[in-house]
């Protein structure tokens, strides 16, 4: 599985729940079929938004051609 990640400086907020700052990130997973399907995930980083982002993958319902994860501003 590939994927590609954009980046940003700015970042969002403390999450006063945990008491790290925490990210939005766009993940679409591209299909075989050229359909694809898009979620937003927080992450702390970028290795646990690409963790995510391959959870998500794997529990897809489709034949996944490549995952693309983009941090957004």
């Amino acid at each position: 599985m590939t994927t590609s990640i954009q980046s940003s400086t700015i970042a969002f907020p403390v999450n006063h729940r945990t008491g790290r700052k925490e990210n939005t990130y766009m993940v679409i997973v591209n299909a075989e079929d050229g359909c694809y399907e898009e979620h937003e995930i927080l992450a702390s980083s970028e290795q646990e938004a690409h963790a995510k982002a391959d959870v998500i993958a794997q529990n897809s319902m489709v034949d996944v051609t490549f995952v693309e994860v983009y941090k957004i501003a």
